[in-house]
C-alpha cells in the first residue's frame, strides 16, 4: 500500500507470471521487427532497417534473458526449465509459445518470493532476488542500467559474423 492523494491505496506488483509474459511479447515483436529489417535489406528495398531492429531487437533479448533468470530464481524452476527458456529466446518467436507452456504447467504461479522480512535468502541469487523485491525501483534502475552497459558493449564488438560474406560465399 502507498499514501496518495490523501488515502492509502493498495499498489499491485506484476507478478512473475505477468513480467515473464510482458518480455515474451517484447521478444517477439523485436524478433518480427528484425526479420522485418532483414527481409527489407537482402531484398534489395533498403538497408536502413535493420541496424535499428537489430538494436531494439538486441535490447529486447537481454531483457528476456534477465527476466527469465529473474523468474528461474524466484519460482525455482529446474535447471532444464531455465535453460531451455533461455535457450527459446535465441530461436525466431519461440519466447511467448515458451511462456504459455510454463504457464500451462504450473511454473509461473507463484508470487514474489522474500515480500516478508521473515523470508531471510540463503543463496547468491536468492540474496539478489530478494534486493530486486524488497527494493524493486532501485533494482529496476540498476538492471537497466547493467543492461543498456551489456548493450553498449556488444554493439562496440559489432556482429559476430558477415552476413554479406556468407551470402556472398552462397552465390
Amino acid at each position: 500500500m502507498r499514501y496518495q492523494g490523501g488515502h492509502w491505496i493498495t499498489v499491485r506488483a506484476m507478478s512473475p507470471k505477468m513480467l515473464h509474459r510482458a518480455a515474451a511479447w517484447l521478444e517477439m515483436f523485436t524478433w518480427t521487427f528484425l526479420i522485418i529489417g532483414m527481409v527489407l535489406k537482402y531484398s534489395g528495398v533498403t538497408d536502413a532497417v535493420t541496424p535499428i531492429a537489430g538494436g531494439v531487437h538486441g535490447f529486447g533479448f537481454l531483457c528476456f534473458a534477465v527476466i527469465t533468470v529473474t523468474v528461474w530464481v524466484n519460482n525455482r524452476w529446474t535447471f532444464a526449465q531455465g535453460a531451455v527458456g533461455l535457450l527459446v529466446s535465441v530461436i525466431p518467436w519461440a519466447a511467448l509459445p515458451f511462456t504459455l507452456w510454463a504457464d500451462r504447467k504450473g511454473i509461473l504461479d507463484q508470487g514474489w518470493r522474500f515480500t516478508s522480512p521473515e523470508e531471510q535468502p540463503t543463496t547468491l541469487p536468492d540474496k539478489v532476488l530478494a534486493q530486486l523485491v524488497r527494493h524493486p525501483a532501485r533494482s529496476i534502475l540498476i538492471i537497466l542500467v547493467l543492461v543498456a552497459i551489456v548493450f553498449t558493449l556488444l554493439l562496440t564488438m559489432g556482429q559476430p559474423y558477415d552476413p554479406d560474406a556468407i551470402v556472398e560465399s552462397v552465390n
